[in-house]
């Protein structure tokens, strides 16, 4: 099997099983969808100070690789797993930032609109923690939700690329961003 033709699903259960150079071709075919999604997750946050896409879409391929074992079989559970692993980098990077800027004054990290209505601080790196420690109690309650909030929220998908990828309509993955948002509204109150 000519591995440059094979689907991704393919390509991904050969790099799983550690086929030489198919992790290669999985970042060359995925290279430019991660791009994008980094590149509109960083935009629509105003720009996190000194992260770059590239950096993002790098950091966030080789965290995938690094984990103990490629374990996602598909494109569902590779961008799925994707949005989780920009969550974690963007959280991280912005609790660098936090403690850099202790008494710095550097500007503050613009948070998305998409959860304007739920979170109003002047602070963006501490409101993004304070978000993702929602989440972690979130994902508590019902992991699907925190999927959902990661995908559009972190990942920058749209309702209709999230019910693609989820394997539902996007009706019900517009239900689940609302009882999502209902949520970090309530966890996130003062």
């Amino acid at each position: 099997m000519d591995n440059a033709d094979a689907p991704l699903t393919d390509l991904l259960q050969l790099a799983a099983r550690g086929e030489p150079g198919a992790l290669d071709q999985v970042f060359a075919v995925l290279y430019p969808e991660l791009r994008q999604i980094a590149h509109a997750r960083l935009r629509s946050q105003g720009g996190v100070a000194h992260l770059e896409t590239t950096a993002l879409v790098h950091e966030s391929f080789l965290r995938l690789v690094n984990a103990q074992r490629l374990a996602v079989t598909g494109r569902k559970n590779f961008f799925t797993y994707a949005a989780k692993t920009m969550r974690n980098i963007i959280v991280d990077f912005a609790r660098e930032q936090l403690a850099d800027r202790r008494g710095g004054g550097q500007p503050a990290l613009q948070i998305t609109p998409t959860l304007a209505g739920t979170v109003r601080s002047g602070d963006g790196d501490a409101t993004l923690i304070r978000i993702n420690d929602a989440l972690l109690e979130l994902e508590k309650v019902d992991p699907l939700l925190t999927q959902v909030v990661e995908m559009k929220y972190f990942a920058g998908y749209t309702e209709v690329e999230i019910a693609e990828l989820l394997g539902s309509s996007e009706r019900t993955v517009r239900r689940h961003w609302e009882k999502a948002r209902a949520f970090l509204l309530v966890s996130l109150q003062p």
